[in-house]
């Protein structure tokens, strides 16, 4: 995670290269808050690409985006299609009996959420395609909103969770 003084350094570097745009102390205060998650070399690379690509000094979700655009580059997640055929190659390497192997565990989750058993002995390939790329692909989305949250919203998210208080839209907790 980025030390205040990392933050600070990026921050900088973006008002000499913006020249035009200041922060106020309150701006960078926030700037500070918002982007601690992010580890500092991540951060400072991410300023670069951000710096490379526009003429606009960054908001805290354009730092926050292109670093994680960055660690998506890293990371790499299979395609919809990729995964596909990584679970057509288990299936045909170790059959419904056997235990399959999955480098991502996207696509083990997505198999886990239909069934090993049924997509392997299922007669109806294209519908069993069709179910697994949306689920896989509700998984990826769902991965990559978790991996992006601030991790102070994720620590409020998993507090109200284990509260098992009913709430209401409103943010209210409901009236029993």
């Amino acid at each position: 995670m980025a030390s205040e003084i990392e933050i600070l350094k990026v921050l900088k570097i973006l008002e000499d290269v913006y020249p035009n745009y200041c922060l106020s102390s309150s701006a960078v205060e926030v700037y500070v808050k918002l982007l601690v998650d992010i580890p500092g070399d991540l951060l400072e690379h991410a300023a670069l690409e951000h710096i490379s690509r526009s003429t606009f000094f960054p908001t805290i979700a354009e730092l926050r985006t292109a670093a994680f655009d960055i660690i998506d580059t890293v990371n790499i997640i299979p395609t919809d299609y990729e995964a596909w055929a990584v679970v057509q190659a288990e299936i045909r390497r170790v059959g419904y009996a056997g235990q399959p192997d999955f480098i991502h565990i996207l696509v083990a989750k997505a198999v886990e959420m239909l069934g090993w058993r049924y997509l392997c002995l299922s007669e109806n390939p294209v519908a069993d395609r069709a179910h697994f790329i949306q689920a896989y692909q509700a998984l990826r989305e769902s991965a990559r909103r978790d991996t992006r949250r601030l991790q102070r919203v994720q620590r409020y998210i998993a507090a109200r969770q284990a509260s098992k208080q009913p709430q209401l839209a409103s943010g209210q907790p409901a009236q029993e």
